[in-house]
């Protein structure tokens, strides 16, 4: 009975062994290569399924001149976050790339994550929501492929993928004048990764609809705390908006939350809407009316971005940006404007 290495991890030599072939010839059937006839291939894999064989990726990857393994860097508490890793292994389906994660969370920040993935010799990397300053992000895309998804990059070294914002902030407040609503306010997140994009989108859908005597940018967050104070300063003023668009989903929670708590009869006083649309949006009782990004093909053009750049041709001259559209999904927590 052939024995595993002293790690109790069966070898591609106990594969072998096992097998009766040469570790060659295993080595040529995982790989796919040419070499081996159909009934060798079958048995070898019959002996590896037993053994509880799995190829060492990380070493495979030293091995090889090229690696194909597309590194992710996500933060643990996005929703949209975990909604795009499903789309970018849906996405990944049937191709020979495969997804290392590395998170970012409160005792692990950006530059660990990422470095992490440059140390295992990823071929690419996709950033979902990027906060590193601009000059670091387009230093990193000198060193490798890079995909960043929801910030643009000005950077031909840099793919990006994004929704449109300008469409969302178009509907959104298309949705909340028909409704006959004037005083709406935007809360922004300046410093988080598109914040900047999403406030100058709202300011020129305003203005283009008339509103910009009527509107008000206030701070707001990406965060459910974050939104909880951005509505303890709403309930403050003399006078409530409307109307409130957060900057996402996860800010309009904390906002309809307070909201709730104070009284306050939401739509009927003042109807709220989120920008994502993740899962928590659609849940009961909350039923956010909401901007709808699309985390599948967000996730697909990234993944088709990532595999492009480790090609042999290498990165375009050229920025390649990619503008993908949104729509609007109305629920509960929209209606028309009191009086």
């Amino acid at each position: 009975m052939p024995h595993a290495a002293d790690s109790g991890r069966p070898t591609m030599r106990d594969v072998a062994r096992e097998a009766g072939v040469s570790q060659s010839l295993v080595s040529i059937i995982f790989r796919g290569a040419p070499g081996a006839s159909d009934a060798t291939r079958r048995r070898v894999q019959e002996v590896a399924d037993r053994l509880g064989y799995v190829r060492d990726e990380s070493a495979r990857s030293l091995r090889s001149a090229r690696s194909t393994n597309i590194g992710v860097v996500f933060q643990t508490r996005q929703p949209f976050h975990s909604e795009m890793l499903d789309g970018l292994y849906t996405a990944t389906v049937g191709m020979p790339n495969r997804l290392i994660l590395s998170a970012v969370s409160e005792a692990r920040d950006e530059a660990v994550a990422i470095r992490d993935l440059v140390s295992y010799r990823c071929g690419a990397l996709v950033l979902l929501g990027p906060r590193m300053p601009e000059e670091e992000l387009i230093e990193l895309g000198g060193t490798i492929p890079v995909v960043s998804v929801a910030r643009r990059c000005p950077s031909a070294g840099v793919d990006w993928v994004v929704s449109d914002d300008a469409q969302g902030m178009g509907l959104a407040l298309d949705h909340l004048v028909r409704l006959g609503h004037r005083h709406i306010t935007f809360l922004s997140a300046p410093v988080s990764p598109g914040g900047r994009e999403r406030e100058h989108a709202f300011q020129d859908a305003a203005e283009t609809r008339g509103l910009t005597d009527e509107v008000i940018i206030a701070r707001g967050g990406m965060t459910e705390a974050e939104g909880v104070e951005a509505a303890e300063r709403i309930l403050s003023l003399p006078e409530l908006p409307s109307a409130v668009i957060a900057f996402n989903d996860r800010c309009a929670l904390g906002v309809l939350d307070v909201l709730v708590r104070a009284g306050v009869d939401v739509p009927g006083e003042v109807s709220l809407i989120g920008f994502d649309d993740s899962q928590i949006a659609s849940r009961k009782p909350i039923l956010l009316t909401s901007v709808r990004q699309d985390p599948m093909s967000l996730a697909r053009f990234a993944a088709e971005r990532a595999v492009q750049r480790m090609s042999p041709e290498g990165p375009a001259s050229e920025p390649r940006g990619t503008i993908l559209p949104v729509t609007l999904t109305i629920r509960a927590t929209t209606g028309p404007a009191a009086g």
